[in-house]
């Protein structure tokens, strides 16, 4: 396991946290919004927002993570595989 500051979120607000939202969501993270009110975690593109949801802006994200948060992404991009 290894603690992180932000999370990009790239689903829909009803089924990122099954306890907040949509109960029968099999997608989300048990306890994500409490963690988020908390300030335990930060959403980069809050609940509501869609400011970054858009799927031209995802060729873009290694480079915003580098930028922003001076680290290489994590997890490769689903968006952008073939």
């Amino acid at each position: 396991m290894q603690q992180v500051d932000v999370i990009y979120r790239q689903m829909d607000d009803n089924f990122i946290d099954p306890l907040a939202f949509n109960p029968e969501s099999l997608l989300g993270i048990p306890g994500l919004m409490e963690v988020d009110r908390n300030g335990r975690v930060a959403l980069a593109n809050a609940l509501g927002t869609g400011v970054a949801d858009d799927k031209v802006i995802y060729a873009y994200l290694p480079e915003m993570i580098r930028y922003y948060l001076d680290e290489e992404k994590i997890l490769p991009n689903r968006h952008l595989q073939k």
